[in-house]
């Protein structure tokens, strides 16, 4: 027999042809028309067979029929009908097995071992076209086989193409389709086409997936602070999750590989509008989602004064440096209070107060707008260099020197006993230091003690005498000893 499609000799037995493998059909193929002709001939037939009369023998007009006459052929034309009935149904069993899945997939595999490949991916497409659509599995099936045969061809998209199909989880289910992204993306890593498998990971429902490709979705970068208006200058941080660089844009343009790689903060200080856009490339060059932030700056005056030194403990002599952008004062407090121009202003450096301090300064421009207020906290207490015995000797002395006292023994013109001074603590003088204090006490003969009611102060640093006296917020103040 020759092939009706190329013309060669096709072996007998042989269903396909071995050099172009056309399908050669030993039975017409049937269609519709065809089976309804064969339909109505089988009931003539029957109808025939109903009336007895085409059993007679035909005689001249007049003669009467002898059904006995007939009565042997009558059972050997029942039989012949039969055989033609069961014939033509073998024939229909035999075209339908010829068509099904099954058999186009046993013709894959057998062209396939023969090593023709182009005629097994044939007959799959075969299978597939006459496989029942709910019959998914076996569908799944049947697309992983043409893909193997399609990959071991060398048509690596056309395979891709094929299993693309399995990757839809709501039909084949997340098993199938995980498996068929895990065939697609390897051969999308071999090839380097990340992007490729972005896209696909993006396009695709299956959470499952995307967790384990999750090296190929970098995460948009987050940008702090929130978005909004400001009247303060604004210091821009961009953070990622995902090990890659981030660029970004200031005036609304897309970022991309071109843009300014974020390296710092941004410090937004002028007046005005910015559109902040950031994405991070990742090590694939695969750019993730971008993130956006629009913020106002009002006029928020003046930067606010650079103290030099910071808040702290000092030991030594110190000067207190401030600077402020060109244009502008500045005015600063001691007493707690918020500056204003009204305050003391800030002309040049100033010498550290000892003891406890606490400075406010404030910018104003010539507009008068004002800054932050900046406060500094400073101590400064010098290396103790007086003890307590002599701080009391030194207020003897001095008492002594100026007569108040008639001798070291503390000895009083004109009053019983003597007098004494004993040490209650030491106390930090705003602005002055760290003192030692004493309390003056009238010891009389007979042994009984009474407070005189004065309070005397000693500088730790230099022993220098003061008496000690309350302002009238009822804070410690120094009175110079010759007042008394």
């Amino acid at each position: 027999m020759k092939c009706p499609n190329c013309g060669a000799e096709i072996p007998e037995g042989h269903l396909y042809c071995e050099v172009c493998g056309e399908e050669i059909n030993f039975v017409p193929e049937f269609d519709p028309l065809i089976e309804n002709r064969i339909n109505e001939s089988l009931s003539g037939v029957a109808d025939d067979l109903k009336d007895e009369s085409v059993f007679y023998t035909k005689r001249l007009p007049g003669s009467k029929a002898n059904k006995n006459e007939l009565k042997p052929f009558v059972i050997p034309a029942i039989t012949a009908v039969g055989i033609i009935i069961a014939f033509i149904i073998v024939l229909m069993f035999m075209f339908d097995g010829q068509k099904s899945p099954g058999n186009y997939e046993e013709q894959a595999e057998k062209y396939y071992v023969e090593g023709k490949l182009d005629q097994a991916i044939t007959a799959i497409d075969s299978a597939l076209s006459t496989l029942p659509a709910e019959e998914t599995e076996k569908r799944a099936e049947l697309v992983f086989m043409k893909y193997e045969y399609q990959m071991e061809a060398g048509e690596k998209d056309a395979a891709i193409n094929t299993i693309h199909e399995l990757s839809d989880s709501s039909i084949y289910g997340d098993d199938t389709a995980l498996a068929a992204m895990d065939q697609i993306i390897a051969s999308y890593e071999q090839a380097g086409a990340y992007a490729d498998i972005h896209e696909l990971l993006i396009n695709s429902d299956l959470t499952v997936a995307k967790e384990k490709y999750l090296k190929y979705l970098p995460e948009a970068p987050k940008i702090y602070p929130e978005e909004g208006t400001y009247e303060e200058p604004v210091n821009v941080r961009i953070t990622d999750s995902t090990d890659g660089n981030i660029y970004y844009t200031v005036n609304g343009a897309e970022p991309d590989e071109t843009s300014i790689l974020y390296e710092n903060e941004l410090v937004l200080e002028e007046e005005g509008n910015y559109v902040i856009k950031t994405a991070i490339v990742n090590r694939y060059g695969i750019k993730s989602d971008v993130s956006t932030a629009a913020f106002h700056l009002e006029n928020f005056g003046p930067a606010e004064p650079s103290v030099m030194e910071e808040s702290g403990e000092y030991t030594s002599a110190t000067m207190i440096v401030a600077v402020c952008d060109p244009g502008c004062r500045i005015f600063y407090t001691t007493d707690g209070s918020t500056p204003t121009e009204s305050s003391t202003e800030y002309t040049a450096p100033i010498s550290m107060p000892v003891g406890t301090t606490t400075f406010k300064f404030v910018t104003v421009d010539d507009e008068g707008n004002y800054s932050e207020v900046v406060e500094k906290n400073y101590h400064l207490s010098y290396t103790t260099m007086v003890s307590v015995d002599q701080a009391r000797e030194s207020i003897i002395k001095i008492l002594y020197k100026l007569d108040i006292l008639l001798d070291m023994s503390g000895l009083v013109r004109g009053e019983e006993g003597h007098y004494d001074y004993v040490y209650s603590g030491d106390i930090e003088i705003a602005g002055s230091g760290d003192y030692y204090m004493f309390t003056e006490t009238h010891v009389f003969n007979d042994g009984h003690t009474s407070d005189t009611g004065l309070l005397y102060a000693v500088n730790k640093h230099d022993g220098k005498v003061n008496r000690l006296g309350y302002d009238s917020s009822g804070n410690y103040t120094l009175i110079t000893i010759s007042n008394r």
